[in-house]
């Protein structure tokens, strides 16, 4: 069964390589948020593939 993305926004995630927060496009499928695969880190071009996602912006 393919997973189709319910949603795509811009949010922040935590780079494993050098543990700064930054920002990333983050999809929303099922009920977890992951950073959206091929993306490498603005400061240190390292993959945010594993990365964490921090915080997703919602409105109030």
């Amino acid at each position: 069964m393919k997973l189709f993305v319910e949603n795509h926004t811009q949010g922040l995630a935590h780079c494993p390589i050098c543990t700064h927060t930054v920002p990333a496009e983050i999809d929303l499928r099922g009920k977890y948020p992951r950073v959206t695969s091929g993306q490498k880190c603005p400061r240190c071009r390292s993959a945010l593939d594993v990365a964490a996602v921090v915080q997703i912006p919602e409105a109030a």
